[in-house]
């Protein structure tokens, strides 16, 4: 039979310790996003047989339900008791992605000018833009995901 001393004990929470390196450990908010679009896969740089090798049936015109996930990571400010407020984060995603993007035929926004909308291409741009302006509110961006269907997603991550 356990003392009472030493059940107490058991039921106590452990002292908070470092990390063995000595830093904090990080938290990381991932907020999703969606916004119907169309586009349409065609690279100028290949021919129209290559077009139609490479992308098959996605050379048309069709759309998709994109699934957006952004992901933010920083120090626990304990007098808010957290990192980032997530309304600000939904707030400049909406304003610089999924609000333009929103019904849109994606080749034709400024967003995406000079390349092939694929999910990598997408992500990427998504990323340059996202990033300085997460940054002014100090979030850190660690990574971003697009898909365009439930079976297929591009992530993009900062290792």
């Amino acid at each position: 039979m356990m003392a009472m001393t030493d059940a107490a004990d058991a039921t106590a929470l452990p002292a908070a310790t470092e990390p063995s390196q000595g830093k904090p450990p990080m938290h990381y908010l991932t907020r999703r996003f969606s916004f119907s679009a169309s586009h349409r896969l065609h690279s100028d740089r290949l021919d129209a047989g290559a077009n139609a090798c490479t992308y098959g049936m996605c050379e048309n015109i069709h759309g998709h339900n994109y699934r957006l996930e952004v992901t933010v990571r920083g120090q626990l400010d304990e007098a808010t008791g957290f990192f980032c407020n997530v309304m600000e984060l939904a707030a400049i995603v909406q304003r610089l992605v999924s609000g333009p993007c929103e019904h849109q035929f994606l080749n034709d926004l400024p967003l995406f000018a000079g390349v092939v909308t694929t999910m990598e291409n997408l992500s990427t741009r998504i990323w340059t833009v996202l990033e300085p302006a997460l940054a002014e509110r100090k979030m850190q961006l660690t990574e971003v995901l697009v898909g365009e269907t439930d079976e297929h997603w591009v992530r993009l991550r900062r290792d």
